[in-house]
């Protein structure tokens, strides 16, 4: 009878054995998931600091645009041959410098290029002996901040003479 029941004491052990053994794998595998998560977890957030650090500027730049067309426009109506003419551009050049190292850049846009409503803005069309849907004229430029359209160019798309 004793070893009927040192039998049955090691099925009990053996059983909780199994069954310990069992609970301990399931714990150890929500323990990997979480530290798995909590890994995953840090790197997107580290990527969405990343993006907020990257654009937080967008604002700021995005303003500083309209105060470079402000010295176009003021270009515009000095004299070649006025001596402040050559002060306001380098102060311009100064300001563009800035914005290039905060990662700002213009959108190259030449007469006769394909408009591309991607990083162009039609204001109007206009009769044109260029082909239909090329750039007639450019009235504003565009600009990119870190690759991304922070205003697009605005500019004259041709169509042909007598096209209603």
């Amino acid at each position: 009878m004793e070893e009927e029941n040192k039998k049955e004491e090691t099925k009990i052990e053996e059983t909780e054995v199994e069954k310990l053994t069992k609970e301990r794998d399931e714990y150890l595998d929500g323990w990997k998931r979480a530290k798995a998560d909590l890994a995953n977890y840090k790197k997107e957030e580290a990527q969405r600091m990343e993006q907020f650090v990257k654009y937080s500027t967008q604002a700021v730049i995005a303003d500083l645009v309209t105060v470079l067309d402000s010295f176009d426009l003021g270009l515009s109506v000095i004299k070649s041959d006025d001596p402040a003419r050559k002060g306001v551009i380098l102060i311009k050049n100064q300001l563009e410098d800035i914005l290039r190292r905060y990662g700002m850049e213009r959108i190259e846009t030449k007469k006769g290029e394909v408009f591309d409503p991607s990083i162009h803005e039609a204001v109007e069309t206009v009769e044109s002996d260029a082909p239909p849907g090329t750039i007639a004229d450019e009235l504003s430029p565009g600009y990119r901040l870190q690759g991304k359209i922070i205003r697009p160019a605005r500019v004259n798309v041709s169509k042909q003479k007598g096209q209603g």
